[in-house]
């Protein structure tokens, strides 16, 4: 009997070797099964953080063990469960493979994601200097760390650069290659921690910019993660709204990329000022008045109403992401204030994140994230970092070069940066 289905018929073979890749986002974890034959990837799946309920940022977590030191166990199991639960999930959509088939694990996170995964505490991040627990990469047994059904499987976690800057950056930096490059490169992962990469002269530099959970759709009032009903972009013809939800259904809420492009159209539209109010119903000529919905805390802009609900973006939410996009702003002058150029010499921009490739780049450049300039210099590269942790999975070489990339960045601290907090309030404001 021949097996048509290509993805069945070579995990039948019980010579394969699989390995699976974990991106562990502070929102989001996703996990991706390879074939280490081929490199090829066999299925892949994603949970939301369960961690979430401790906080939507790292430093809530964080925290949350300094006030009480056995979270951090209940922390950990969190993590490895909703990692185990992926697992399962892809496994049971391959019924010829089996667990003892998985050889290697490789994990990336932030900072405090890969101490939380390892259940070492990450107490030592909230307060100055900022100095993770550990900088290297570590390979242990996956059993050891929980994983009770991997049972010979290696876990291989990548190494830290500093502060918060974790193995997911390095794995961003090793699939988009910036390490090699002539050119000079900035590379951003944009997430609830954005993280900034500049490559200059074969000199890499790195900081993390606290964006907070905007651009995921996280401290959103309608925020969701980008799934069926989530609205992820607009358009205003004629004063007239044209929402891109996905799965073509009725809206449930906002992901990352679709905030990001109603605050640009809304700019655009004269909806907004530049200083991130929504402006009062009297203020706004044509239809786009009725949509404005007015209230103490500030004005809301419905996007939609039905006889259930309404999806409104709401002035918090703008201040969100304000900040967000401020703090990233901000991050991006400092590194090139570090290596001693202008946003003028940028070769390449590297934006890496989950938004995947639903994001525009006139919405980024139009909310102010990135300049002008660059619009014909803007790469998307999707979850980078999931990329790279797949790299390292199937090469023992790629890991070594990931050891590499860790240990020739350079990390900069932006906290209690007197320059960071002036670049950080200039860029609160909307381009003009």
């Amino acid at each position: 009997m021949e097996i048509k289905d290509n993805r069945i018929s070579h995990i039948s073979h019980h010579t394969s070797q699989y390995g699976i890749a974990f991106d562990i986002g502070t929102t989001t974890i996703v996990g991706s099964l390879i074939d280490l034959n081929t490199a090829k990837e066999i299925d892949a799946d994603s949970l939301p953080n369960p961690q979430s309920r401790f906080g939507k940022d790292i430093l809530s977590r964080v925290n949350c063990i300094i006030e009480d030191t056995s979270q951090l166990r209940v922390l950990q199991q969190d993590a490895v469960r909703a990692c185990r639960n992926i697992i399962r999930s892809i496994i049971g959509q391959a019924p010829l493979l089996l667990t003892e088939d998985i050889k290697i694990v490789v994990a990336v996170g932030n900072s405090v994601m890969e101490h939380l995964l390892l259940g070492i505490s990450p107490v030592s991040l909230a307060k100055i200097p900022y100095r993770p627990a550990f900088k290297d990469a570590k390979k242990l047994s996956a059993k050891d760390v929980g994983f009770a059904e991997l049972g010979y499987a290696e876990l291989y976690v990548f190494p830290l650069i500093g502060g918060f800057i974790g193995g997911d950056t390095v794995a961003v930096i090793l699939a988009a290659n910036i390490h090699k490059a002539k050119d000079i490169s900035l590379a951003i992962d944009i997430g609830t921690n954005s993280e900034i990469v500049l490559c200059s002269d074969g000199q890499l530099y790195a900081a993390s910019a606290a964006a907070g959970p905007a651009f995921e759709g996280g401290s959103i009032k309608y925020g969701m993660i980008a799934d069926t009903g989530a609205i992820q972009g607009v358009k205003i013809e004629n004063g007239r709204l044209i929402l891109d939800v996905i799965g073509n259904t009725n809206p449930e809420g906002i992901c990352g990329s679709g905030i990001i492009d109603i605050i640009a159209q809304l700019l655009n539209a004269g909806v907004i000022d530049t200083t991130g109010r929504i402006k009062n119903r009297n203020e706004i000529e044509g239809n786009l008045a009725n949509k404005i919905r007015e209230s103490n805390e500030g004005n809301a802009f419905a996007l939609y109403k039905d006889a259930k609900k309404e999806v409104v973006i709401t002035q918090k939410d703008l201040r969100g992401l304000q900040l967000a996009k401020a703090a990233i702003q901000a991050g991006i002058k400092l590194l090139f204030k570090k290596a001693q150029i202008s946003a003028d010499k940028i070769d390449k921009v590297f934006i890496a994140g989950a938004f995947g490739s639903n994001i525009k780049k006139e919405s980024l450049i139009r909310i102010g994230v990135l300049q002008k300039e660059w619009i014909d210099k803007i790469i998307f590269v999707g979850d980078a970092a999931l990329d790279g942790a797949k790299l390292a999975l199937c090469s023992e070489e790629k890991r070594k070069e990931a050891e590499d990339i860790a240990i020739r960045t350079k990390y900069l601290s932006l906290s209690g940066s007197a320059h960071f907090q002036k670049e950080f309030m200039k860029g609160m404001a909307f381009p003009g």
